[in-house]
């Protein structure tokens, strides 16, 4: 009975809108400070509280970047050993805009952004829509529903992100 209600939920996830779901995860993350951007910030995020870390998304590397290529598949496996979901976008150009990185050359990366759990006293925020701590955001909901539904699909999919 629960492999069914979890194959329905799967079969409900539209994927062609989940670009545009984690574009509202990462503008809800930044206006509540709980968006971390970059590949070395989010690999220190991670070492420091690895259990106040909800979602790490993670732009595909480009062929021959070795260092980062390493980089980002150690990043996915400490993520997996921690049960932290992880989901991969199609561009760090297009996840930097969305984290709000500024343009300082003309074309900004973003390789990696960590998305945190809402602080556990509600005194610590002033932002209504953190103050429910210990549940998703229905879009965050989705991601997460996403990552479980697509554990074993080989090759992992690719959220392309809206531009």
């Amino acid at each position: 009975m629960c492999i069914e209600k979890f194959e329905d939920k799967c079969k409900m996830i539209n994927r062609s809108k989940l670009g545009r779901a984690v574009r509202g995860v990462l503008n809800l993350a930044k206006v509540e400070e709980r968006l971390v951007c970059g590949l070395i910030p989010a690999i220190t995020c991670l070492e420091k509280n690895p259990e106040d870390v909800l979602l790490c998304l993670l732009s595909q590397t480009s062929p021959g970047d070795a260092t980062t290529h390493i980089q980002t598949v150690l990043l996915q496996a400490y993520c997996y050993e921690n049960y932290i979901p992880v989901i991969q976008v199609d561009s760090d150009q297009k996840l930097a805009e969305l984290c709000g990185s500024e343009k300082r050359k003309s074309k900004t990366k973003c390789l990696c952004a960590i998305i945190t759990k809402c602080p556990e006293s509600p005194g610590e925020t002033s932002d209504e829509s953190c103050s429910t701590t210990g549940s998703l955001s229905p879009t965050e909901q989705i991601l997460t529903d996403f990552y479980e539904c697509t554990l074993e699909e080989f090759p992992r999919p690719v959220v392309k992100l809206p531009g």
